[in-house]
Parts: structure tokens; C-alpha cells; sequence
């Protein structure tokens, strides 16, 4: 069964959370990453993870997001892809992810 991200309980972060990120790897996360084929993917979403860590870049919302869910996920996003604790595989796939259910990919 697919998880509902958008209903995901994420950890509230505080200040050195955003600033010098150590947050881990949630096994939840990485588990429903890995059934919707973002670890070791070759998804618009996992390629959108590799420009925005490597490059940077801009992002496009998807219409209609639930405000309560971008307020929650995108701090946990950019604390998680700047976090120095999870190994790059996990990050990439875990991002991808939450890119997957933020955002839409223009070609």
C-alpha cells in the first residue's frame, strides 16, 4: 500500500537543524522511497535532486499543494538534502521522493 506523504509526520526542526543539518535517515521514508522506484533511480525527480544538490535551481509547486504539507516537508527537504549524517544514496532517494510529491518536473 502507498504511503500518503502528504499526511507524513515530519519532525519539527529548530534552528540548528536548518543551519548545520545532522537530521538521519528515516527508514519509513527510505522504505516507500525504495517501493516507488526512487533508490538507485533514474527518475525526473531523482535527476531534479542531482541539479538542485550539485547546481542549485528553481523549483515550481505543484497547483493546488496543500499548504500545511509544503510548510512541513519543504524545511524537512532542504534541512535533509544539506544534512552531512545520511549516506547520498538514501538522501537522493528520500528527496526524490518529496520532490515527487511537491513539485512538477518541466522537461
Amino acid at each position: 500500500m502507498k504511503m500518503d506523504i502528504t499526511k507524513y509526520d515530519f519532525p519539527e526542526l529548530n534552528g540548528i537543524d536548518i543551519i548545520i543539518p545532522t537530521i538521519k535517515t528515516d527508514n519509513n521514508l527510505l522504505e516507500e522511497a525504495s517501493k516507488r522506484g526512487f533508490y538507485d533511480g533514474h527518475t525526473p525527480y531523482n535527476d531534479l535532486f542531482s541539479k538542485l544538490f550539485f547546481e542549485g535551481g528553481t523549483i515550481h509547486f505543484k497547483k493546488d499543494l496543500d499548504k500545511d504539507f509544503k510548510a512541513k516537508a519543504l524545511p524537512y527537504l532542504k534541512a535533509f538534502m544539506a544534512s552531512f549524517e545520511p549516506a547520498h544514496e538514501d538522501k537522493e532517494a528520500i528527496c526524490a521522493l518529496l520532490l515527487s510529491e511537491l513539485v512538477e518536473v518541466t522537461p
